[in-house]
C-alpha cells in the first residue's frame, strides 16, 4: 500500500537525471530552428529509387556508386548515434527544451540520411555491406575499404563518446561545424552535378537538413563564448581540426594524422570516385573538393574572428590559422 504522504513534497531527483523537466523556449532563434526541422520533414521512401536502374550501368559503375553510398553512410550512421548521445546529455544536465528538442530532431534527420545511403547502395549493389560477391580484386578492395573506414569510425565513436568526459558540451560541438559546413556545400554541388533526379532529390534533401545542422552547431558556440575560459578558447582550433580530419574521408581526402589505412587504400578510393562520378552520381573531383572547402571554411573562419576567436591551420585546402 501507498504511504500516506498528504501535505509533503516528493525527495529531490538525484541527478544528473532526465527529471525534472520544464517546457523552456527562452530563446527565439533555437525555436526557429526547431520549428523548420519540422516543415523540412522528408521520407526517404518518397525518393524514386526505382527510376535508378541497374542495368544501365556496368559493374565497376554500379560498384562505385555503392561504395560512395556505403562511404557516406559511415558518418550518417554515426551521426544517428552520436546526436543521440548529445540528446542523453543535453536532458539529464537540464540544457533548456529548446535545446533538447532540436537535439532530437537532428537524430531523426542522421536516421534519414543513413536510410538514403541504405537504399542508393542497395538499389545498385543489393547487400553490399553483407552478403555481396565482389566479382574481381578491384571489387573485393572496394569492399576492403569500406571495412577500413567502418573500423576508423569505430576509433572515432570510441574518442567522441569519451570527450563528454573531458570536455564542455559547447566545446564538443564545435567538432562538427566544419562537417556541417562543407556537408551543406558538398551536397547542394553534387545535386547541381549529378544527372539522375533521384540522386538530385536525395542530395537536396541532405542539403537543406545540413544547413540547419550548422545554423544549430553556431548557436550552440555563441551562447558558449561569453563563458568561455582562456583554456577553452586555446581548444577551439583543435576541436575544429578534428573535424576537418574525420569528415576529410568524404568531404575531401583522408589526412593521415588520424586515418590508419592500407597502402593501397587511395588508389582504389579514387578510382571508386572517379569510376562514380563518371556513372553520373554528382561525385565532385579533388580540385572541386578542395575549392569547396576552401570557401565553405573560409567564411567559418571569418564568422570566428569576429569574436576573437583561433582557428587552425588546414594546409591540406591551403588555408591558414593566422
Amino acid at each position: 500500500m501507498y504511504r500516506e504522504t498528504r501535505g509533503e513534497d516528493p525527495p529531490e531527483i538525484a541527478q544528473p537525471n532526465a527529471y525534472p523537466f520544464d517546457w523552456d523556449f527562452v530563446d527565439k532563434r533555437l525555436l526557429k530552428i526547431y520549428s523548420r526541422a519540422k516543415k523540412e520533414h522528408w521520407d526517404p521512401a518518397d525518393i524514386d529509387w526505382s527510376s535508378v536502374n541497374p542495368e544501365d550501368y556496368d559493374p565497376l559503375q554500379k560498384t562505385a556508386m555503392a561504395y560512395w553510398w556505403a562511404e557516406l553512410a559511415n558518418f550518417e550512421n554515426n551521426a544517428a548515434a552520436s546526436f543521440a548521445k548529445a540528446l542523453v546529455h543535453v536532458t539529464t544536465n537540464h540544457y533548456d527544451n529548446a535545446t533538447q528538442k532540436v537535439t532530437a530532431t537532428i537524430v531523426m534527420d542522421e536516421c534519414r540520411h543513413d536510410e538514403t545511403c541504405m537504399r542508393g547502395c542497395n538499389r545498385l549493389c543489393p547487400n553490399f555491406l553483407k552478403g555481396w560477391k565482389p566479382r574481381n580484386d578491384l571489387e573485393a578492395k572496394a569492399l576492403r575499404n569500406i571495412r577500413w573506414i567502418y573500423y576508423n569510425g569505430g576509433r572515432y565513436w570510441k574518442a567522441y563518446t569519451s570527450s563528454y568526459d573531458k570536455f564542455r558540451f559547447p566545446l564538443i560541438f564545435t567538432s562538427f561545424m566544419m562537417g556541417e559546413a562543407c556537408a551543406s556545400k558538398l551536397f547542394n554541388e553534387m545535386a547541381r552535378k549529378t544527372d539522375h533526379p533521384a540522386f538530385r532529390d536525395a542530395f537536396k534533401h541532405l542539403a537543406t537538413d545540413e544547413s540547419r545542422h550548422l545554423a544549430y552547431t553556431w548557436f550552440v558556440l555563441e551562447d558558449a563564448i561569453p563563458d568561455l575560459t582562456e583554456s577553452e578558447r586555446a581548444l577551439i582550433p583543435k576541436r575544429l581540426r578534428h573535424g576537418f580530419v574525420y569528415l576529410s574521408m568524404i568531404l575531401f581526402e583522408p589526412p593521415e594524422e588520424f586515418w590508419k589505412l592500407p597502402s593501397d587504400f587511395m588508389d582504389v578510393h579514387r578510382k571508386m570516385e572517379e569510376t562514380a562520378a563518371g556513372a553520373g552520381l554528382g561525385v565532385l573531383s579533388l580540385d572541386e573538393k578542395r575549392k569547396a572547402w576552401q570557401s565553405t571554411i573560409l567564411e567559418v573562419k571569418r564568422k570566428l574572428s569576429r569574436y576573437d576567436l583561433p582557428f587552425p591551420d588546414l594546409p591540406e585546402i591551403d588555408v591558414s590559422g593566422t
